[in-house]
């Protein structure tokens, strides 16, 4: 309901939380049900710090001066093409970076403008936005994170459970009952073991964590390999000292 209300309030909103605490899954929840109500819904979908500069915001060369549009032009282009009953979201899955985000400032205000480096401006409608999934808004400006919407997604209040039963749910049916009787006598007990009394090699999310352990463990038909397969999955993580106390306690 926060996104719904943000992106008619603001062109652009930004889903702020660490990897796995379901950013992506609350604007295809949202766009399922715009769907279910007969709203046509056409996404692009970026990652804007997979490419340079001019892969994204497009180029002009020199010597012919042609424009050549970037990822997030080319996207912007079809979505003032669609009529105004359709909804268009421009979406960036990726660090928002001032070296191109502060270019979309303009896009971001009010008045819904995007002036390109050639000079062509392109006005977006109501039923346009953009929506930003990042872990981090430490080096965006004031002026970017102001023009913006935030709707932010806490690793504390992700329920470790809701991962493990949906992960649960796609594996085979006659896998299910015993992986299910082994997660609740081991696997939540271990990550918070991990996560209370470990100190991680590479800083991690506790959904992370989790599905690191569960891919050690998703082919497991005996306690034994559930339990070595959840040694390897947790315990890769930590220094060699601290691993073999855990796979002691294990």
């Amino acid at each position: 309901y926060q996104l719904y209300e943000a992106t008619r309030q603001r062109m652009g909103v930004v889903l702020v939380g660490p990897s796995g605490s379901g950013k992506s899954t609350i604007w295809k929840v949202y766009s399922k049900a715009l769907s279910k109500l007969g709203q046509k819904l056409v996404v692009h979908k970026s990652n804007p710090k997979a490419v340079d500069r001019k892969a994204l915001l497009g180029h002009m060369d020199m010597d012919t001066r042609e424009w050549t549009d970037g990822i997030l032009t080319y996207a912007s282009r079809q979505a003032v093409k669609e009529p105004l009953n359709s909804h268009s979201w421009i979406v960036c899955d990726g660090d928002v970076d001032p070296e191109w985000v502060e270019s979309l400032n303009s896009v971001l205000d009010d008045n819904r403008l995007l002036t390109m480096p050639n000079g062509e401006r392109i006005q977006f409608g109501p039923n346009v936005n953009f929506i930003f999934e990042t872990h981090d808004l430490s080096f965006a400006s004031p002026a970017t994170v102001s023009r913006m919407g935030m709707i932010y997604l806490s690793d504390e209040t992700l329920d470790s459970s809701i991962l493990i039963n949906g992960w649960l749910q796609k594996r085979p049916l006659e896998q299910r009952s015993m992986l299910k009787i082994w997660v609740d006598d081991y696997l939540l007990k271990a990550v918070e073991n991990i996560k209370k009394n470990y100190a991680m090699a590479v800083e991690t999310t506790t959904a992370g964590l989790i599905f690191n352990a569960l891919s050690h463990v998703q082919n497991a038909t005996s306690k034994l390999a559930f339990l070595y397969g959840l040694i390897r999955g947790l315990g890769s993580n930590l220094l060699i000292d601290p691993r073999l106390k855990f796979a002691n306690e294990i």
